[in-house]
């Protein structure tokens, strides 16, 4: 009994002697190749720290000489960084080749191929709305407070991003539109600070003073905020028609400031109080509100054929 215990103590001993004998050779082989190793290691880490202090030095020589031109500051941003990272990983491709010979950098790309394939169709649309950033940043078809005027939005450029660009509607919501879109699609733009041009039409009867009906007009749009005195609004004759002299008045707003909408109201309120006092009647008054598919029309011909029966 004695003798069996003493055997499996033995044994137990034994097999932790062989073990930490392993272990020990298997560190004393790794420092012994790390020192075999510790002058490609020492070279790769010099490489490393070469290709950063390149990496540096050509991003300030880049910001430096794109300061001198008229590239968008993030797209200044965008392409040094990028250019960080493309050196620093150059370096560290090249480094590896020093530390470890075998290691085959083409061998690496072809290997990265079906990958890089597969990445490309899962980021595609990033990639399309990244590079469409990139195109307007690049023209600046559009700034910082034109208004933009797309086929299901419409609002002023608040920031252009290199992904998305960010639109104020009249209601004061902010929507973000990625850059792949608006590229992509036809938008017409009003430019900030720019005035923007209206037309007014309206009729007045053959009995009226022309001249006087076209300087009260013209007058009460100039004391319209909305509208811009130059250039001053033009009110012509338009037309002679049945239903009258038809006056024309064309004007601008500052579209920076001012809605389209809001600005005709004002103009057209001004306009159509000032005649009034004037005691210059718009004629017809039955046309300034249009008949809708001949309904209106027709019930009101129908009221007049009563009226006079």
């Amino acid at each position: 009994m004695y003798l069996e215990e003493s055997n499996s103590v033995g044994g137990v001993l034994d097999n932790a002697s062989q073990i930490s004998n392993v272990v020990w050779q298997s560190i004393n082989g790794l420092l012994t190749s790390i020192v075999a190793r510790l002058p490609h290691l020492i070279a790769g880490a010099a490489v490393i720290l070469l290709f950063w202090l390149f990496s540096i030095l050509a991003r300030k020589i880049f910001s430096t000489a794109s300061r001198r031109t008229r590239l968008d500051v993030r797209l200044q941003i965008l392409f040094s960084r990028l250019m960080v990272v493309f050196i620093f990983v150059l370096g560290i491709f090249t480094a590896l080749t020093i530390i470890i010979p075998s290691f085959a950098f083409g061998d690496f790309i072809a290997g990265l191929g079906l990958t890089s394939l597969a990445i490309g169709f899962a980021t595609k649309d990033i990639l399309n709305h990244l590079i469409s950033g990139v195109l307007i940043l690049w023209q600046q078809p559009f700034r910082i407070g034109d208004y933009i005027i797309m086929k299901d939005d419409e609002g002023r450029v608040e920031y252009i991003g290199v992904r998305a660009t960010s639109l104020k509607r009249s209601n004061g919501e902010v929507i973000l539109i990625p850059n792949g879109d608006i590229y992509s699609s036809p938008f017409r733009i009003r430019r900030a600070g720019t005035s923007y041009p209206l037309s007014m039409k309206f009729n007045i009867g053959y009995n009226s003073d022309v001249a006087e009906s076209k300087r009260i007009t013209c007058n009460a749009l100039l004391e319209s905020e909305s509208v811009v005195s130059e250039p001053p609004p033009k009110v012509v004759v338009s037309e002679l028609a049945a239903e009258g002299i038809r006056i024309t008045a064309n004007f601008r707003i500052n579209s920076h400031e001012n809605r389209p909408l809001e600005a005709f109201d004002e103009a057209a309120s001004n306009v159509i109080e000032a005649l009034t006092e004037a005691g210059i009647e718009l004629y017809p008054p039955t046309m300034l509100l249009q008949p809708m598919n001949g309904v209106a029309l027709a019930s009101e011909q129908k009221n007049g054929s009563q009226r006079r029966g």
